[in-house]
């Protein structure tokens, strides 16, 4: 029998513990609450982007908008959806299709999960 092999580990899912409590304290529950609302809801509009792009066979577009989520997702301490925005990027700019396609599956769990994180967070919290 041949070995088998995980091509999808479940990598464990960094958050910036810190940024969020401060967002909280900085901003009040409420308005923290809407600002991680309304930064999700652009991620979520920057992947769907970030697909009809990489489709259009646009790298440059792909990196830019990989760029964006990278941005929203540091500014509320979403690391590992940060860093895997950062390896879609680098994918893009190297003109790898198959990198491309790979990084960005990555990406998309990583929203998922972190997705469902911060819901959780907000159910906590209210």
């Amino acid at each position: 029998m041949s070995p088998v092999f995980n091509l999808r580990p479940d990598e464990p899912l960094r958050l910036d513990s810190e940024r969020l409590a401060d967002m909280f304290v900085d901003l009040g529950e409420a308005r923290a609450e809407g600002l991680i609302e309304m930064s999700v809801g652009r991620i979520e509009e920057l992947l769907a982007r970030l697909a009809i792009a990489a489709e259009d066979g646009r790298p440059e577009t792909c990196a830019g908008l990989a760029r964006e989520i990278r941005a929203v997702s540091d500014m509320i301490g979403l690391l590992s959806l940060s860093w895997a925005a950062r390896g879609v990027e680098r994918a893009a700019l190297s003109r790898d299709p198959v990198a491309l396609a790979a990084t960005r599956d990555r990406l998309r769990r990583m929203a998922l999960r972190s997705f469902r994180l911060t819901e959780e967070l907000r159910h906590r919290s209210g």
